[in-house]
């Protein structure tokens, strides 16, 4: 198998040579954005060996949850705030492995032991922190967030209820954490729609003025939440908050949970952040007024590039002005502009080739909808 397959990339923990040696497959607990909360508390479970791919872990998960259109959907390493798009070549079982920090932390500790040597006279030494990103679980979940209505709606998509509330439950959870931008016009309406899902048509006995306040967190982005609510300013904020969702959900009656979720993508899906997979990236005085460090964000509308410190959209190019892209192990390169005047933007990452993944699924998925909606015209 190891001839076939190749070696291992990392140590393989404690718990999976158990598995080998009583000759089992390793049993794993994927997340997946939940129904009823804004967090990834949902799970399904999949049987691996040591050398089971991204790719086929994926297949095995569209068979348990019975997705028809797979194809945007994908398996992430995550933790609370943060999840990363896999490449499907990497074996999932090395993915888990590599956020064991142990290993890496007595490697440091013989570095520091061996410069304290070689560099005994100095005073002080310098400690070079480890910035990588500590991940906790595997993540199931939309890694291309297609338009599920207007003019680039993707009809294979639409036919796959399954599918919808999967990339429904992730918007709603990005949308209660504050990972996307909020339209603040649409918050309200958002928060109607959700109610719709969650409660059915409105019931006067039932949805009387107060019953929202203790839940608010359900429905209003966090960002938008008074800091103090029980503070004269918190309560008045919340009370307006409640008196403008209920005024509108009054108005949802007859709407079904799933036309209610396409209605609720339909404002989100106008967003500029929505769907954006964010890359940490590094550029080199190309861009003189942006940070060294930015974060390049792929998106159902094109790419964005984002200051990491204050989240703010620096610059943002449509797809229709990518002229194309490519990469090598540490770089990515990006050419924008028209046919009249082109720029070439070189950022470096070790990303590049998940990138040019998605700009292609992407911009496939464009293409797709304009030619179906050209020959629906005819």
């Amino acid at each position: 198998v190891i001839e076939h397959k190749g070696e291992r990339q990392e140590v393989p923990p404690e718990a999976e040579v158990e598995a080998i040696r009583q000759l089992k497959l390793i049993e794993l607990a994927i997340r997946l954005p939940d129904d009823t909360t804004d967090s990834n508390a949902a799970s399904v479970t999949i049987k691996v060996d040591p050398f089971t791919t991204v790719a086929e872990a994926e297949q095995m998960i569209f068979r348990r949850l019975g997705l028809v259109f797979t194809q945007a959907f994908g398996l992430f390493e995550a933790n609370d705030e943060r999840q990363d798009v896999l490449a499907p070549n990497r074996r999932v079982l090395d993915v888990i492995s590599s956020w064991d920090t142990s290993l890496d932390d007595e490697e440091k500790v013989q570095d520091v032991q061996k410069k304290k040597k070689q560099q005994h006279h100095h005073h002080h030494e310098e400690v070079i922190a480890d910035h990588r990103q500590e991940f906790k679980y595997l993540l199931f979940q939309a890694k291309l967030c297609l338009q599920t209505s207007g003019p680039e709606r993707i009809e294979d998509l639409l036919r796959d209820p399954k599918a919808v509330n999967t990339i429904y439950n992730q918007a709603k959870r990005d949308v209660l954490q504050s990972r996307i931008q909020a339209e603040e016009k649409d918050v309200t309406k958002l928060a109607a729609l959700k109610l719709q899902v969650d409660e059915g048509d409105f019931m006067p006995d039932i949805h009387r003025a107060g019953f929202l306040i203790k839940n608010m967190a359900r429905y209003i982005p966090r960002d938008m939440l008074p800091k103090n609510a029980k503070s004269k300013h918190g309560e008045t904020k919340l009370r307006t908050f409640e008196q403008k969702i209920i005024h509108k959900y009054e108005k949802l009656k007859g709407f079904t949970p799933q036309v209610a979720k396409r209605n609720f993508l339909d404002y989100v899906e106008r967003w500029q952040t929505y769907g954006a997979q964010f890359f940490e990236v590094e550029q080199r005085k190309q861009l003189k007024s942006y940070p060294d460090v930015l974060n390049l964000g792929i998106s159902p509308h094109g790419i964005l590039l984002q200051n990491p410190e204050d989240k703010e959209i620096l610059d943002s190019y449509a797809y229709k002005e990518v002229v194309t892209w490519g990469h090598s192990e540490s770089k990515f390169i990006l050419v924008v502009g028209d046919i009249v005047q082109q720029k070439r933007l070189v950022f470096k990452t070790p990303k590049g080739e998940i990138m040019r993944t998605l700009i292609h699924s992407y911009i496939h998925f464009k293409v797709q909808s304009k030619m179906q909606a050209a020959k629906a015209g005819n």
